[in-house]
């Protein structure tokens, strides 16, 4: 049994690696099989983590659920009225606001606070015993790392910053501020996506790599 699960996990790996070549009917059906395997596997999760605990809800808890599910049903009539399509917009409705409502909070609670109150407990006082160690307090790296820190975070928020333009001299001035904080923002941005996205490269190749070895290795342990 070990033989042949080795031997389908060397298939499909070839399979995946044929798309260098160019799309063909054997990544295709890697594709399907990883696809239809992934729905499989969710679908035995929603129904022992979700369905079958929701089966011992009392009766008033399982309504609200099943009776959003049911509205959805509307949605995908052929044939919609706009009764109809406002029954099905109920439900749909209701998930993109809970939806939004969980993104929203999560990107506020999860990464916006804890950023903010990270780079508000930051010490730049030159008496800090931290930088004790350098000749000068704004020599020290960990100082200018903080520095750097701080101006990135306040750049990044001006750089979402979407206001009417006032008018006059502070308005000019005003103007021009926000601007060059905004600019140091945009290349803090650039600079963040472009580390992301080497990161993502990185854990590509770290994954192929993984494959080739447990490949490797598991052929030679059937010797």
């Amino acid at each position: 049994m070990e033989t042949i699960g080795l031997i389908l996990s060397l298939t499909l790996t070839l399979m995946v690696l044929s798309y260098i070549l160019g799309d063909n009917p054997l990544f295709k059906l890697a594709e399907h099989i990883f696809v239809g395997v992934s729905v499989g596997y969710a679908i035995l999760v929603a129904w022992h983590l979700v369905i079958v605990p929701a089966a011992s809800w009392p009766l008033v808890a399982k309504l609200p659920p099943f009776l959003l599910g049911f509205l959805l049903i509307f949605k995908i009539l052929p044939v919609q009225s706009k009764i109809v399509s406002a029954l099905g917009s109920v439900s749909l409705a209701f998930l993109i606001g809970v939806g939004a409502a969980a993104a929203i909070g999560g990107a506020l609670l999860g990464t916006l606070y804890p950023q903010a109150l990270s780079t508000a407990a930051i010490n730049l006082n030159f008496n800090n015993p931290l930088y004790a160690d350098a000749p000068y307090p704004w020599m020290h790296n960990q100082w200018l790392s903080n520095l750097v820190i701080i101006l990135g975070v306040i750049g990044t928020f001006f750089y979402f910053t979407f206001t009417h333009r006032p008018k006059g001299f502070l308005g000019g001035f005003r103007e021009g501020f926000v601007n060059f904080f905004a600019g140091m923002g945009r290349w803090v941005i650039l600079i963040t996506l472009g580390a992301l996205f080497a990161n993502t490269v990185s854990a590509r190749i770290a994954l192929l790599v993984s494959r080739i070895t447990f490949l490797v290795n598991g052929f030679q342990s059937l010797k």
